[in-house]
């Protein structure tokens, strides 16, 4: 087996997902993070398969609202951008190998959610923060982790670089801000009761001092914390 096959699928992988707006990808052995709760147990009885995780910041938006415009369709399906991500990453895997896949979505909950912000932070690309969200050393909480992505290839032998942990020293002033919105939503926390009180949760991510410049814009945020069809139709 050619030493050289992991870094041509990630680097098809990689260019392919940048285009389509996914612009985060991370390479990893699946060696470095089995543990009981991040375990993408799919890794084809091969002991070092390939991982990698798949995500976005905002570069995302402007693309997948050219793919709603290309196809209206996208925008009458249940989850609009949960489509896209899916049919794009299934696609952009398919033609980097033909090698066995398995591909694990973030937005998929049955038959239970998969840890992926633990898998991120074990395998070096984003550490948790007090208030639970998962933070990029560059972009802090401004990028979401779309999926995660097994391939029966052995993947990288060096070793992981060191985490990198902005959370170490900061005053923390998202714990204030996540206690502000969860009492905001009352005893129950649901995706409505979010939705309702979306300028609370907005502002936990603003509290953290770090990714500024990564900011989301006001259309991507409208989206995220109450996404509907209904919105995209109406060319938000």
């Amino acid at each position: 087996m050619s030493e050289s096959e992991w870094p041509e699928i990630v680097g098809q992988i990689r260019a392919a997902s940048a285009a389509a707006g996914l612009d985060i990808l991370h390479a990893f052995n699946v060696a470095a993070h089995r543990s009981a709760d991040t375990d993408v147990r799919f890794d084809f009885g091969r002991p070092n398969a390939l991982g990698m995780l798949v995500g976005n910041t905002r570069k995302l938006w402007p693309i997948f609202i050219k793919a709603i415009a290309a196809d209206r369709s996208l925008a009458t399906t249940e989850h609009p951008l949960d489509t896209y991500v899916t049919q794009r990453v299934r696609t952009i895997v398919a033609a980097a190998t033909p090698r066995a896949a398995h591909l694990v979505f973030a937005h998929t909950a049955n038959p239970h959610p998969f840890p992926i912000q633990r898998l991120a932070e074990r395998v070096g690309l984003a550490a948790i923060s007090p208030s639970h969200l998962a933070i990029h050393p560059k972009h802090g909480p401004w990028f979401a982790l779309r999926a995660a992505i097994v391939i029966d290839v052995d993947g990288p032998v060096s070793a992981m670089p060191e985490l990198e942990r902005p959370c170490l020293g900061c005053s923390a002033p998202c714990v204030p801000a996540l206690a502000r919105a969860i009492a905001a939503c009352g005893s129950t926390l649901t995706s409505a009761s979010i939705a309702e009180h979306a300028t609370d949760w907005i502002a936990l991510r603003d509290a953290c001092p770090v990714g500024r410049d990564s900011r989301y814009g006001d259309a991507q945020l409208n989206y995220h914390y109450a996404p509907s069809a209904a919105k995209l139709a109406q060319g938000l």
